[in-house]
């Protein structure tokens, strides 16, 4: 490997170490008491090299989330083309097996120490992506609108009681459950008038 592919190894591997010491922490506490003399001592890199790459904790928070937000993001191109399907699809089953994965990291970020702004970034992201596929932006109906919101919201507090809760039933169960009521509830959304 060359010089600069191993620099390119160990940046992965710094904000590797940050993102974790974050995690960790937030499943301690909230952001806003979590210094960064602890965070670099837990990550075990200098507090010089956690400001070359961030401005401060709320700027390596904002990185993390939007990471999983474009991932998230890129599931949903995959799961929106099959709400005529029966079974759940391939991509839903994918994102409960992220999240069952990547459980210190999604629970932390949906926790009760977690970021209540970024939970509604996720339901936002959802709704637009599920109203954009059905129906043109701006001519959904108030009906469509008030059932996508229900529908949103709901899967996501399932999705934050599974993590908070021991994640008892397997992300196949899961996505299947999950599946169900998104199509019950969009089939009541759209093949109903205001």
């Amino acid at each position: 490997m060359n010089a600069k592919g191993d620099a390119n190894r160990s940046v992965r591997m710094t904000k590797r170490r940050l993102c974790d010491a974050l995690i960790a922490l937030l499943a301690q506490k909230p952001v806003r008491e979590i210094t960064v003399r602890e965070l670099t001592a837990l990550a075990k890199v200098s507090r010089g090299t956690f400001y070359f790459h961030y401005t401060d904790i709320y700027d390596l928070l904002a990185q993390i989330e939007q990471d999983q937000l474009e991932g998230l993001d890129a599931l949903m191109g995959a799961i929106l083309p099959s709400m005529d399907s029966q079974a759940p699809p391939e991509a839903l089953l994918t994102l409960f097996v992220y999240l069952n994965e990547h459980e210190a990291l999604c629970g932390a970020l949906m926790g009760q120490n977690g970021d209540a702004a970024f939970v509604r970034r996720i339901c936002d992201l959802l709704e637009k992506r599920v109203i954009g596929h059905f129906v043109e932006p701006g001519q959904e109906t108030p009906r469509q609108r008030y059932l996508t919101s229900f529908a949103v919201n709901g899967c996501v507090g399932s999705i934050e009681s599974w993590l908070q809760n021991g994640r008892t039933q397997s992300p196949e169960e899961m996505s299947a459950m999950t599946w169900d009521a998104v199509r019950a509830i969009w089939a009541a959304a759209s093949g109903a008038s205001e």
